[in-house]
């Protein structure tokens, strides 16, 4: 059978995603098959699983070269895990939607960098899928603040909801062809590989601003995956304020699970610690 609409990804936003088409768009399950990321063992977790949608729905899920063959897909990659070579396919109507304000963070760790970097703003793009990385002419985005309490817990969650947001505002234009695109310019362009960040060799310079070191441990805290250490203990939680306790101060509190320390600027940084 050749199908019309192919979702590729994973986690809530492909679930929302084939459920819209569904509900929404009235779409036939007959039309739609699915592409699941190779870390979906079919389980809901703290995300949804796509797999199980698929299976529990009645929905086809297929792999990448079955996709290659269908003439005219409207293929879109939704935190899909694979780079697409546009060559193999025949439709050109390939489209993904990334998790940053493109051009800038091109890649991976859209969740952690950003943060780390101290940015306040990112975004979601919806763009062409090219046979570079992130690199596709931008049709629409979405821009959405970074609050400086966020972690990137909660700017993944902030992705995941204007995504979907994203999706459903353009997924009518994309099935009419109906969209313009711009190509992305040099300026302020980013790119991060996987080898960017070493999530099994986190280390937290306190050889810096009690702002820096925040930023660093508020970038770290995803407990789904990992948490930022500091000597060995791990933060679940942390606060900056605005009192001065004096520069580079250091004391834990393992009955409170707490610690109090401080940057070069001797601000006050105070961290819920995770119970031993």
């Amino acid at each position: 059978m050749d199908y019309r609409y192919c979702i590729a990804g994973k986690n809530d936003i492909a679930v929302n995603a084939v459920e819209y088409l569904i509900n929404t768009l009235k779409i036939s399950k007959n039309e739609i098959t699915v592409v699941i990321n190779a870390n979906d063992n079919g389980i809901d977790s703290w995300q949804k699983s796509l797999k199980k949608f698929a299976l529990n729905n009645n929905i086809k899920t297929s792999t990448l070269p079955e996709i290659y063959s269908i003439e005219n897909i409207l293929f879109i990659s939704l935190e899909f895990d694979k780079i697409i070579k546009t060559k193999l396919f025949k439709s050109e109507r390939l489209f993904n939607i990334h998790f940053s304000n493109l051009p800038k963070y091109k890649g991976m760790f859209t969740s952690v960098l950003p943060i780390l970097n101290g940015e306040t703003i990112a975004g979601v793009t919806l763009h062409k899928i090219d046979d570079g990385i992130d690199t596709g002419d931008i049709i629409k985005q979405k821009l959405f603040k970074i609050d400086v309490k966020d972690t990137a817990r909660d700017l993944y969650f902030k992705y995941l909801k204007n995504g979907f947001s994203l999706f459903k505002n353009t997924i009518k234009n994309l099935i009419s062809n109906d969209y313009k695109s711009t190509p992305q310019t040099n300026i302020n362009s980013s790119y991060y590989s996987q080898k960017s960040v070493d999530f099994n060799n986190i280390k937290i310079d306190l050889h810096k601003s009690s702002f820096e070191i925040y930023n660093q441990i508020r970038a770290f805290i995803f407990a789904e995956y990992q948490l930022p250490k500091i000597n060995g203990i791990a933060i679940k939680k942390i606060t900056l304020t605005n009192e001065f306790i004096g520069y580079n101060k250091f004391e834990n509190f393992p009955r409170e699970n707490k610690i109090i320390f401080s940057g070069i600027d001797g601000f006050k940084l105070i961290a819920k610690t995770q119970k031993t």
